[in-house]
Formats: C-alpha cells, structure tokens, sequence
C-alpha cells in the first residue's frame, strides 16, 4: 500500500498573523483621511487618542465588551491605553470636551480632532454589531453618542 502524499506547501503563503488581517485595513481606513496626512498623524496613534478618550467614559464591563467585539488586533489598541487606568473610569463630557481630550492627546487642533474621532468612530462601528454600538451609544452623552451611532 503506498503512503499519503503530503500536500505541497512551498507555494502556499504563509500567514504572518491572523490579526494582521483584520488590524491593518482598520488601520489603513482611517490612515486614509485627509487629516492624518495633513497633520502628519499615524493611524495607531489617532486610535490609541480616541480609545484613550472613550475609555474613560465606559463602564468597566463596557469597555471589556467593546475589547472582545474588536477583533483580530483592532481592540489591543483600546486595552493599551495605560493613561487613564483604575476603577470607575465613566465620566460623562460632551463631545467637545471629548474632542479636546483627543486634540490635546495629539497635539492638534479641536476641529481636526473631531474629523480624527469621526474616522475612528465610523471605522469602529463599522466592525461591531449593532447592539454593541447601541450599548456604547447609551453610554456616551447624547451629543457624543449620536457621533457614535452608526448614520440613520
């Protein structure tokens, strides 16, 4: 009886990592926003600001959540953000004093904050489910919770 023939591997690409897959066309999505070029921003770095931020605003059990929804790399960036860690970190602001946190974490101006944070948000949601977009919504203030929501 003859032996399996292994299948041929040497042509098959290799996967560097799984995360890699989903992680860097987040990244490259909000990299693509005129602001970052204009600024001089990296997308990881305008990522870490804005997570920064919105964890500071979540419930801990809510930010866990939003963690295991960003899949394949994308929520080890919000798990980074050693700046603001401890108990009880939900502070309701409105959206300009969230755009400003953003603005002074990257030394930029409020209003290139805010295309900063949009781009984040729209690339965020844009991979959750809905209810977890709705149960983060329902944490921010209304005016920074409707720039959340995903577009009626």
């Amino acid at each position: 009886m003859a032996s399996p023939v292994p299948p041929d591997t040497h042509n098959v690409p290799v996967k560097e990592r799984d995360e890699s897959l989903e992680l860097q066309p987040f990244l490259d999505e909000i990299q693509g926003d005129a602001v970052m070029h204009s600024q001089g921003l990296e997308a990881r770095e305008a990522t870490s600001a804005v997570f920064c931020s919105l964890a500071r605003r979540l419930s801990d059990g809510e930010d866990v959540k939003l963690y295991r929804a960003l899949t394949g790399g994308i929520g080890d960036i919000l798990g980074a953000c050693s700046v603001h860690r401890g108990p009880s970190r939900a502070k309701r602001i409105g959206r300009d004093e969230f755009i400003t946190d953003v603005a002074d974490h990257l030394k930029i101006k409020p209003d290139q904050a805010f295309r900063v944070v949009t781009a984040v948000f729209t690339a965020v949601r844009d991979r959750i489910p809905e209810q977890e977009v709705a149960a983060v919504a329902s944490q921010l203030p209304a005016d920074l919770g409707d720039l959340f929501r995903r577009p009626v």
